[in-house]
């Protein structure tokens, strides 16, 4: 059998491990992909559970965050350097079996270096990593998907329920035409009426639907907000200043009254999606914190939703309105 293992730390990376079991079970099957050993029962050797398992794979995806080399243990020992770790022992049974080995970075994580891995993880540091930012997650997942088409063509797909769809798509479209041929055929027979009255009557009603979704170009000039952050007596009078480009969005948004540059912004339809970067003082050092930008676009007015991403601070999504 072949599929896909995902190995990863619960603590460091659970969040997006689930997000790419769900894409990569979509296009290869959920059978054909594993992620959490769940069937290791008491009194089971779960090294001998993770070598059966890996040894139904061709790939393995080893996700890493940013806590994924310096997790430690309830003993404060490094977790990576304890013989029982389960994420070393996935990891080391897929070297060891010579398949494909991907580490995949998430969350801002870099790869990390030959000296600071067990012996038996050290070849990891030469195999070539991919990255699922978290502002195009689903193009890189996709990117992801296709590198492993590409090089591990022995996973299995899932044809049948794509001719499945393309048999009915083909049954649909044989009856819709059958529909409209028997239509056309009753209306010859119909003696002449006046449907002018009619025809201005549905015009007027389709014409918002087709002017609904507003150009980019509405986006574009100064926004305000009063937005209230996830702390206690945290309101700030924000400002955002966007530029927009084809589908391309630039500029700027303040975020506690301090204007921060615009990074991969774009606009698709009715929706606006950006981010920014800040650093976050605590103890003498300093933390980048990643804020994520979703607004949907409504005449005068954008709904946002932002959401900031902090290895040392915990934030639920902060909710406001822009207006011109």
């Amino acid at each position: 059998m072949s599929g896909v293992f995902i190995s990863y730390r619960r603590e460091d990376s659970s969040g997006y491990a689930g997000r790419l079991f769900d894409i990569l079970s979509t296009h290869f099957g959920r059978e054909n992909t594993f992620m959490d050993l769940d069937t290791i029962m008491g009194g089971d050797n779960f090294e001998t559970v993770i070598e059966e398992k890996i040894s139904q794979c061709e790939v393995l995806l080893a996700v890493i965050g940013e806590r994924w080399l310096t997790s430690t243990g309830v003993n404060g020992s490094r977790r990576l350097d304890m013989a029982g770790d389960f994420v070393r022992l996935e990891i080391a049974k897929g070297l060891e079996r010579g398949v494909r080995v991907i580490p995949v970075l998430v969350g801002g994580a870099t790869m990390p270096h030959h000296d600071d891995l067990p012996d038996d993880l050290r070849p990891l540091s030469f195999h070539q990593a991919m990255d699922l930012r978290d502002a195009h997650f689903h193009a890189d997942a996709e990117l992801l998907v296709d590198e492993l088409n590409r090089t591990v063509p022995s996973i299995t797909s899932r044809p049948r329920k794509l001719k499945s769809y393309r048999l009915a798509l083909g049954v649909s479209s044989v009856l819709v035409v059958a529909v409209i041929v028997g239509g056309i055929l009753v209306l010859r027979q119909m003696k002449p009426a006046d449907h002018s009255n009619s025809d201005s009557a549905d015009q007027k009603r389709h014409a918002p639907v087709l002017g609904a979704i507003p150009s980019a170009q509405a986006v574009n000039g100064q926004w305000k907000a009063t937005v209230k952050y996830d702390w206690p007596g945290a309101v700030y009078d924000e400002r955002f200043n966007f530029e927009v480009a084809g589908s391309e969005l630039s500029g700027t948004a303040s975020l506690l009254g301090v204007d921060r540059g615009i990074i991969d912004g774009k606009i698709e339809g009715d929706q606006v999606r950006f981010t920014t970067k800040s650093l976050t003082a605590l103890d003498d050092k300093t933390y980048p914190s990643q804020h994520y930008y979703k607004g949907t676009i409504a005449g005068d007015t954008i709904r946002f939703s932002m959401l900031t991403d902090s290895s040392v601070e915990s934030h639920v999504p902060v909710l406001f309105t822009a207006k011109r």
